[in-house]
Formats: structure tokens, sequence, C-alpha cells
């Protein structure tokens, strides 16, 4: 058979959920790729067993490729700076990522989980496709540069041009399912935002 290509974003802490998805609908094949657009973490019960999915399912030879969301950018920035921690923790979901790992601080996460997300990168650009978490900011000269756009961004105006003709498939804005439903049905959509709010 082809490989398949899946595209999973804004799990935010659903590690149950992402399991389920994963052995009942997804059912990936070894030689399929997997794209997550990131907000792996925050909000949902379990972070870290979101973040050990995936490390799992790369070490058993799953292509599993990710990308970096707004909410793995407020985990390193929480990391930097002690008053944007209180504000990560009470109001992004914060808590509920540390308690996941069982501890009290950000600076208390293990090495391997902050390096994982250090490492992620902002957009991936395929034959057919632009993969990102947000989207992008085309009223900039170099919209593929615009960091905090590519994490931040709502509703944005498309440049077909920059785009070369590529659909952009991103989160980040919670979306009906059947919004979501009838812009993948359309077959011409410019952007499909793929976030169903787990």
């Amino acid at each position: 058979p082809m490989p398949k290509r899946y595209v999973i974003t804004d799990i935010h802490g659903c590690a149950a959920t992402f399991q389920k998805l994963l052995r009942e609908q997804v059912k990936p094949a070894k030689e399929d790729d997997i794209y997550l657009l990131g907000d792996y973490v925050d909000r949902g019960p379990n972070s870290k067993g979101v973040l050990d999915i995936i490390f799992e399912m790369q070490q058993d030879g799953f292509a599993v490729k990710c990308l970096r969301g707004n909410h793995e950018q407020f985990l390193l920035d929480a990391l930097e700076d002690r008053r944007f921690e209180m504000h990560w923790l009470d109001n992004n979901g914060g808590a509920e990522a540390l308690a996941s790992f069982g501890v009290d601080s950000v600076h208390d996460i293990p090495s391997k989980y902050i390096r994982f997300i250090e490492d992620l990168p902002y957009y991936f650009e395929l034959p057919d496709y632009f993969l990102v978490h947000a989207g992008f900011n085309f009223k900039t000269e170099k919209p593929f540069e615009d960091k905090e756009a590519m994490l931040m961004i709502r509703n944005f105006p498309v440049n077909h041009q920059v785009v070369k003709g590529k659909s952009i498939i991103h989160g980040h804005t919670p979306t009906p399912l059947h919004k979501i439903k009838t812009n993948l049905d359309d077959g011409a959509a410019v952007k499909i935002n793929l976030d169903a709010g787990c």
C-alpha cells in the first residue's frame, strides 16, 4: 500500500485520547508520516504522557515529525522568566503540565523533555502543503521567519504567491468539528484548521 500522511494538532495533555486515536483510527504503518502541529502540553491531564507516546513511537521506528506550538513556547518562556512561569501556571494550563511530571517547578522537568521542545521547528514545507501551528503573517516580507506569528496568529489572509499554490494546514484556533469537516471536503480550501479542541 502507498504510504499515508496524517496530521494531528493541539493534543493538549490528552494522552489517553491521543493513544485511542492512534490505535483505533490512525493505525499507522512504519512507512506512514505522522505530522504533529504542536501544543502537546498544558490544560489536559497528562502532558508528560503525550510526549512519552511521541518518544516511544519515534523509538519504535514510526516517522513522527513534530512542530512547536505556543504552549511549548510558554513552557520554555517559563524556564526563563519567573513572572511568566506564574502566568503560565495560572492561566495557560501549566499547573496541569507540572502535575503530570510530578514536579512543582518548570525547572524540575527532566532535561530530555526540555531538549525535545527546544529542538522543535516552526513549520514544515511539503511538496503540496505548508504545516504550521497557528499560521503565517503574510503582511511581513518574510512570513517564514516570523516565529511569533507561526505560534500565535489567528484569522490570517493567505498570500497565494508566497505559498506557491500550496494549502496551509494548521491548528491553534479551536474550531467546531462540522466546520473542519466542511473545510476538508471543500478540496479547494487554501487553509485547513484541524484544531478540534481535542
